[in-house]
């Protein structure tokens, strides 16, 4: 039993080397899949920049769809985990790529213990301003007024709302916009895991905790971040996207051939 974790791709049709990006892995756990039947891909939130409904289609999202949709096919098990850019993913949209959609967080058992899998911005409890936003649009009658607008309308809110937090972290000092330490050691204990894992911050790190350890994903930009987790080990990759490219190179040797960042024995 394998997993795979990627988290905080923000693809847009502004990166469309990313969305390649995301394409060409998937096409290599496809491979692999034919030889090992028990695969399991998190995507750990914000993997769209944003995302105004379920309704919204353009072909870049087709194509990720298509490839999401062939890893399911392939008998991968997908976990898509809300983000606090893709929080209207519906769940109409995962049925429809054969997906599990994970709006809060999620327990895993895996080698006789629990590890807790979250985005991780519920736990930036310094950035007191994203936290009362937050509240606000993870309300269900905040969402549905939202679905209800016309798509043009829903466009136009999206973009000033990217354009207001980019403005608003700009004001901010780094270490509001990271987690807190006691809110995660608080989790950690609330679902007796020794370990966790987490995207958001953008600052992939293995951290120390009070009640075990703590993987922080990487963000995908001008390289791909891929965490792999078997019965022994959890390992994060930093992988050049020109590595990717290269479609001789199986998921086994891409990863022999990318930055081991952080490697854990459970």
């Amino acid at each position: 039993m394998t997993h795979y974790f990627i988290s905080d791709l923000h693809l847009s049709e502004k990166r469309p080397d990313l969305v390649q990006a995301f394409i060409s892995l998937s096409k290599r756990l496809q491979d692999t899949a034919v030889t090992d039947k028990n695969l399991h891909l998190h995507i750990v939130g914000d993997f769209y920049e944003a995302w105004i409904g379920d309704d919204y289609r353009l072909p870049w999202i087709d194509e990720i769809e298509s490839s999401l949709l062939a890893l399911t096919n392939a008998d991968i098990n997908v976990c898509i985990y809300h983000g606090n850019r893709d929080f209207l993913l519906g769940n109409a949209w995962a049925e429809k790529i054969g997906a599990k959609l994970i709006k809060d967080s999620f327990c895993l058992y895996h080698a006789s213990q629990n590890i807790f899998i979250t985005h991780g911005d519920e736990a930036c409890l310094d950035d007191i301003e994203y936290q009362q936003f937050r509240l606000m649009v993870r309300q269900e009658k905040w969402q549905q007024q939202v679905l209800s607008m016309p798509l043009a309308q829903r466009i136009a809110l999206a973009s000033q709302l990217r354009e207001d937090s980019k403005q608003s972290n700009n004001d901010k000092m780094l270490d509001i916009m990271d987690v807190d330490t006691k809110e995660i050691d608080r989790l950690m204990k609330l679902n007796d895991a020794h370990l966790m894992i987490h995207g958001h911050t953008h600052r992939p790190a293995l951290h120390q905790q009070e009640n075990g350890q703590r993987l922080v994903l990487g963000d995908w930009d001008e390289s791909a971040w891929v965490a792999v987790l078997d019965e022994t080990n959890l390992i994060q990759y930093k992988i050049k996207l020109l590595l990717l490219e290269n479609n001789t190179l199986d998921i086994f040797d891409l990863l022999k051939q990318s930055e081991k960042t952080q490697s854990l024995t459970l």
